[in-house]
């Protein structure tokens, strides 16, 4: 019964999310119509699609785009490692989970204009986003996967020891389940709100060349139409960063998605083939 209920709801799923796109870009229309007709602020879909466009025709639209992309990128790395490090040392130390606890809770109840107004003094503005991004995100990463750790069943650790089950094989069939599923949310969540927090830093800082220095350039014009189109570009950013990371996500737990395990054994052959086929005759 339950795998005919799973079953039913995959064809389903498409059609939710179109009437969820629809739903969303009717509200657009009519905020946009009814409440802000007159100044311009939130332009209909379509004007917003056509300001997008002519904005992807001028060569800094790329380099914005590109460079907000990469300092999004070099933060979360740069959260990720030590959070992973310290949440895995403090899993196997337990004193070290209360040694890190401070430092963590100060970083998650901070508020963040505050911090980006101090770090814009100390760092610069060129630094600031990565600053910013790493203070806030590190703590959500590292309190998601030391859960991840946490979800480990020892009493499957406690019977791998005892009958000598090799360290790969316990990596890989006892850990990797338990822990990805979690890791991989865990990278979801803090990816997407590290773009959006280095987007913020970037209109306090105004980087040049950044999505956000593009929004704060066009607020300060009173162009508020390019202002809200930029916006709409960086939650398409956040979309299909997603997107990508779930994706490899699926690839990377084929024990969670064996349907998508299937797919990627048959990619897999299917690369084989055309390697053997182009590969020089020895």
């Amino acid at each position: 019964m339950l795998q005919g209920k799973k079953l039913g709801t995959k064809p389903i799923k498409p059609l939710l999310y179109l009437v969820s796109a629809a739903i969303i870009l009717a509200a657009w229309q009519a905020v946009s119509m009814t409440f802000f007709k007159d100044y311009g602020i939130i332009p209909p879909p379509l004007k917003t699609l056509e300001i997008i466009v002519g904005e992807a025709g001028k060569p800094t639209f790329a380099r914005a785009v590109s460079d907000t992309l990469w300092k999004s990128f070099f933060s979360f790395v740069l959260s990720f490692i030590p959070a992973f490090i310290f949440a895995a040392l403090s899993h196997i130390f337990k004193p070290l989970k209360y040694l890190f606890e401070p430092f963590i809770t100060i970083c998650r109840v901070m508020p963040t204009m505050a911090l980006v107004v101090i770090l814009l003094l100390v760092f610069g503005s060129r630094e600031l986003p990565a600053a910013v991004a790493f203070l806030v995100v590190f703590p959500l990463v590292y309190e998601n996967i030391y859960a991840a750790f946490g979800n480990v069943d020892k009493n499957l650790t406690v019977m791998a020891k005892s009958f000598k089950v090799p360290r790969m094989r316990q990596i890989t069939g006892i850990y990797a389940p338990a822990v990805l599923p979690y890791l991989f949310s865990s990278v979801i969540a803090g990816f997407g709100l590290n773009i959006k927090v280095v987007i913020s830093a970037e209109v306090m800082g105004l980087p040049s060349f950044s999505i956000g220095y593009l929004i704060r350039s066009a607020q300060q014009g009173f162009d508020f139409s390019l202002s809200f189109a930029w916006l709409v570009v960086a939650v398409s950013l956040s979309f299909v960063c997603e997107a990508v990371l779930k994706l490899i996500g699926r690839f990377c737990m084929p024990f969670q998605y064996p349907d998508f395990g299937i797919a990627k054994g048959f990619l897999t052959k299917t690369g084989k083939i055309i390697k053997s086929i182009f590969a020089k005759p020895k």
